[in-house]
């Protein structure tokens, strides 16, 4: 199967079962067997010309069993099953003939694929996730991403098996949450107007749209990792080198506008904590309306809150001529799912009877890089990210837990708080009584959790395949 991404020319081949274990459904070339699912209460071998015996092995959670296939008048055997095929079962044929060689040919061990198996190289992941920063409480969102990865013989050696190419493409575009604006300084207190956007917080958390992609290169092919597991179900891991960046979508300002409501006890923060005016001078301007007595204020107060003087501040971030950047380095542990007779590689055994299962690897990065959402816009060392991506046990992968976490390799400072009651209502930017007060981008970690399901299988079953 070849597969091409349109972002960049991300071009790969999967390797699954060989050409004469397993028919092409629209050319088949014996010898073959026919595709298997589960339910399935017979079994088609096309043999060769000339076969004059087929002999089917099947084991599963039973004891394996041999059935004797009967010939049809097109050349194809059938071999009836009783019960009917499970998922991962595993299925090997024997033909022999007197127009075949003396030695039988032997086809398989192949396994029954799971009615909703995940895929070995292209994840397609969605959910609902919770995104939290350092000094905000979670926000639940919706998450969508693709998680694309491809072989790559970068020594030019001959590669028996997909498993065994030490160096790999990878590309990861994602609809995820990031915290929208800088927090740090911001308390907001629960607001007792009611309303619309009574709910509403300056350290909110926005959806945004990601693009991610890199290298992998491994010290030790993952064919060749550390193994664990029993019976017929295994995982290999297997360390690489990453390298890596990608992109996030600037945030709208005015749409993910946090909006307050002006009063004397706003003044009084900021009589209190004089701090508070360099970092806030537009809100600083409005509340000498309400009782501020800065050296920027009029000598002359106002009446307090007349007509036409601003009721609402509305927190914005600077509208951004580029997108938010980062790239990284780091260490990448994969594990990827085997089925059958899988003996440790480091006994150099015949693995004749060691399948790869076609679910897409779990995921765990420590990666050390720049990230300008974390860094308040600029790209400034260093971010340290935790990531990782794992099916969860008895889905077939089809259903997986992630996390990640940004950190900021630096000493916290804590900052000068400010409490703000929520507006009662929603008002527009160009309102006279709404005074706009920009703040930085966010410079504060965040972190996310959440729960998918791969939607490849179910797109894979809609579409007939």
């Amino acid at each position: 199967m070849r597969i091409a991404i349109g972002v960049g020319a991300l071009v790969f081949w999967s390797v699954g079962a060989a050409a004469q274990d397993v028919c092409d459904s629209a050319n088949p070339v014996p010898p073959c067997i026919g595709a298997l699912s589960p339910g399935d209460t017979a079994i088609s071998i096309y043999a060769a010309a000339g076969a004059v015996s087929v002999k089917l092995t099947r084991a599963g959670s039973a004891a394996p069993t041999t059935i004797t296939a009967a010939s049809t008048s097109t050349g194809i055997f059938t071999a009836s099953v009783t019960p009917p095929l499970n998922a991962n079962d595993m299925i090997a044929v024997q033909v022999t003939g007197s127009g075949l060689s003396m030695t039988p040919v032997t086809l398989g061990p192949i396994f029954v694929p799971a009615a909703n198996t995940s895929t070995l190289y292209v994840l397609g992941l969605t959910g609902i996730n919770a995104t939290g920063s350092s000094s905000s409480g979670a926000s639940q969102q919706y998450f969508a991403e693709f998680d694309v990865i491809a072989p790559w013989n970068c020594g030019g050696g001959k590669i028996a098996h997909p498993l065994q190419h030490k160096c790999w493409l990878w590309l990861n575009p994602r609809i995820a949450s990031v915290p929208a604006l800088n927090s740090a300084a911001l308390t907001t207190l629960a607001s007792s107007l009611g309303g619309g956007v009574g709910n509403q917080t300056a350290g909110q958390i926005t959806q945004s749209i990601e693009f991610q992609g890199g290298l992998e290169f491994y010290v030790k092919s993952p064919w060749d990792g550390a193994q664990f597991g029993r019976n017929h179900d295994w995982d290999r891991s297997a360390v690489s080198i990453i390298v890596g960046g990608g992109v996030v979508t600037p945030f709208s300002a005015s749409s993910n506008a946090a909006e307050f409501g002006l009063n004397a006890n706003a003044a009084q923060q900021f009589n209190q904590t004089p701090a508070l005016a360099s970092l806030y001078p537009q809100l600083a301007g409005a509340l000498c309306n309400y009782g501020y007595a800065g050296a920027a204020c009029p000598k002359t107060p106002a009446t307090l809150n007349p007509s036409g003087v601003p009721s609402v501040v509305a927190f914005v971030t600077p509208a951004r001529a580029r997108f938010y950047r980062d790239f990284y380095a780091g260490i990448r542990l994969r594990t990827f799912y085997l089925k059958g007779a899988c003996p440790d590689p480091s006994l150099h055994l015949p693995e004749t009877g060691c399948k790869l299962d076609n679910t897409f690897p779990g995921t765990f990065d420590i990666r050390f890089g720049e990230d300008e959402t974390v860094t308040a816009g600029r790209l400034v060392p260093l971010v340290m990210t935790l990531a990782a991506n794992y099916p969860l046990p008895g889905t077939n992968g089809s259903v997986r837990v992630f996390a990640s976490v940004y950190l900021r390799m630096q000493a916290n400072r804590d900052s000068n708080p400010l409490a703000l009651v929520p507006a009662a209502s929603y008002a527009t930017l160009d309102q006279p009584s709404v005074v706009v007060q920009p703040v930085a981008a966010s410079d504060q970690d965040y972190y996310r959790l959440g729960l998918g399901v791969d939607l490849v299988p179910l797109i894979a079953r809609w579409a007939g395949h």
